[in-house]
């Protein structure tokens, strides 16, 4: 009934060599980077029963690790089809429109059972064939395959499973923004890229919800959701001072105040419990310090119109290290290894390493130690999630 497939660098025998190639080393197995794959037999096993087993078993949990507050409303509406060479760009560069989650609510509580009775549709999204919920648990994608479209592809990321997101909004030449999810899975799911259609999704509004779950805490307030803004955040982006600053790789240390005042009103990127603490500017980029997470600002193109911002909660830095100015150096580094895949190689040997960040500081107008003091207070000091509450009893009725 069932066939198990385990994906695993098995490693390499190493090899003795001769008089014109030197030996070559074994290469040890590398069991961390498993992955199991099982096929069942369809005429004998229900598989959205399975897939609700799981659910529980997993998302349960994530109850206990809860973000910020969130009214459980539909937040996304069902858009008009669209007609034909919009509806031709649409499935060829697989961008995202909205459509309406309580028809979702109710189909995937009643017919195809696959959300949990606690479970909501709060957004929804299809490009092409394809449908992303985001639910009050989870990310959850389904990826129809085939040409009769009988074969549904489901892949449930947990909000407690992403360990980075970001928005890039689009350009002025784009059709689409973008959205990243990173985990620290090491095949498929190390990233997760979605398309949206630039103009008919308010993508600070995603963003916006995948902050209040990932880094909102309990204690926060309840987080609203007003109407929908398709163009502000690309209207009022991120500025660079000077052009001339693209050719410098250092960071100077911009008023903290100001950045605060711009991403809680102009551009809505904060919770409105966080807060910025230090900011800098390196080039047409930003580092922004905040209360709660790293929010990097990478601004692309020759207009500027496309901004990328990096959200990497603290949480998810496990470590840190920086190194002061030399005797000629005119900047500091600090550098914030994460939790976070980086697929190296997908070949034979497989090779997955974890990403990190690196700042370089301007020693002049600030003291490294200090930034190294903020990284210290909220990674290794700070209040992380804790499970209080004891691991839930599971028990599942079909």
């Amino acid at each position: 009934l069932i066939q198990s497939i385990q994906r695993f660098y098995p490693g390499e025998p190493g090899e003795p060599g001769d008089e014109n190639t030197p030996p070559k080393p074994p290469i040890p197995a590398r069991p961390e980077q498993s992955c199991f794959e099982l096929d069942f037999n369809k005429n004998v096993v229900d598989i959205f029963k399975l897939k609700h087993y799981l659910s529980r078993r997993i998302l349960e949990v994530n109850t206990l690790e809860h973000g910020a507050p969130i009214d459980l409303e539909s937040i996304t509406e069902s858009s008009p089809d669209p007609k034909g060479f919009e509806r031709l760009f649409q499935w060829l560069g697989g961008d995202q429109r909205e459509l309406d989650p309580d028809e979702l609510n109710t189909e995937f509580h009643t017919n195809t059972k696959i959300l949990l009775e606690t479970e909501k549709v709060l957004m929804a999204f299809k490009a092409g064939r394809d449908v992303t919920l985001f639910t009050n648990l989870r990310v959850l994608t389904l990826d129809t395959q085939g040409l009769v479209g009988c074969k549904v592809h489901y892949v449930s990321v947990p909000y407690r499973s992403i360990h980075a997101y970001t928005v890039e909004t689009a350009g002025m030449w784009d059709r689409d923004a973008e959205l990243y999810l990173y985990t620290r899975n090491r095949w498929h799911l190390a990233k997760i890229a979605m398309d949206f259609r630039s103009g008919k999704t308010d993508l600070m509004q995603i963003q916006k919800m995948l902050t209040g779950f990932i880094i909102g805490l309990p204690t926060d307030g309840k987080m609203t959701f007003g109407p929908k803004d398709f163009s502000r955040h690309e209207r009022n982006r991120v500025k660079a001072s000077s052009v001339a600053a693209g050719f410098f790789d250092n960071s100077k240390e911009i008023d903290a105040a100001e950045m605060n005042d711009k991403l809680h009103n102009d551009i809505p990127i904060l919770l409105e419990e966080e807060s910025i603490l230090r900011a800098f500017q390196q080039a047409r980029d930003m580092f922004l310090w905040t209360s709660r997470r790293l929010l990097i600002v990478d601004t692309k193109g020759m207009t500027g119109q496309r901004v990328r911002y990096e959200s990497i909660p603290y949480r998810y830095i496990d470590g840190f290290s920086f190194e002061t100015a030399g005797h000629m150096d005119r900047d500091a580094e600090i550098y914030c290894y994460t939790t976070i895949s980086d697929i190296r190689n997908n070949g034979i040997p497989r090779s997955v390493d974890l990403q990190m960040t690196k700042q370089s500081i301007l020693v002049k107008h600030t003291d490294i130690y200090e930034i190294g003091k903020l990284v210290f207070e909220h990674t290794c000091m700070g209040e992380k999630k804790q499970m209080e509450e004891a691991e839930p009893e599971i028990e599942v009725i079909f």
